[in-house]
């Protein structure tokens, strides 16, 4: 089967004469383990907040990701391990992905997250210029300090 490719945009129409712009430069793998680790980290942040609100009724209030990331602004995290403007940074960039075709994910744009790693576990962390490991770390951290937390809720609700 030849290479399958998705229609071209409508790019600019002028004197009757149209424009398009191919798709021929989008990383579908980064986008898509992008896309993931966003998931993921929701995931664990859903099973976070309802081990800290266990009597909030999460599934009727469907609230957004934003709403969820807000909640835990109310929560005392160690500066060191704050992940939370670094998670909003996440959002935002899964918010440009969504309604721009053309977003790119670089290492540039994931610079909060890279400044989060060296903030909480130093230096050598932050040294990664590709998206890829950059978003495989971010994301294995914050899961880990949701399960630390989501561990100590449930030790403490017996």
């Amino acid at each position: 089967m030849n290479k399958m490719s998705l229609p071209p945009l409508v790019g600019e129409t002028r004197d009757g004469k149209i424009t398009w712009q191919r798709l021929d430069n989008l990383n579908y793998e980064l986008i898509g383990y992008f896309l993931s680790c966003h998931l993921i980290i929701e995931h664990y942040l859903d099973e976070y907040l309802k081990s800290q609100y266990p009597k909030l009724d999460w599934d009727s209030s469907r609230q957004s990701f934003g709403q969820k990331v807000s909640l835990l602004a109310t929560d005392g995290y160690p500066e060191k391990y704050n992940s939370i403007p670094a998670i909003k940074h996440m959002n935002n960039l899964r918010n440009k992905l969504s309604h721009n075709i053309d977003f790119k994910i670089g290492s540039v744009e994931l610079l909060p997250l890279s400044q989060y790693l060296k903030k909480a576990c130093g230096p050598e962390y932050a040294e990664s210029t590709q998206p890829k490991e950059i978003l495989e770390i971010f994301t294995s951290l914050v899961c880990v300090w949701f399960a630390s937390r989501i561990s100590f809720n449930a030790n403490h609700t017996q």
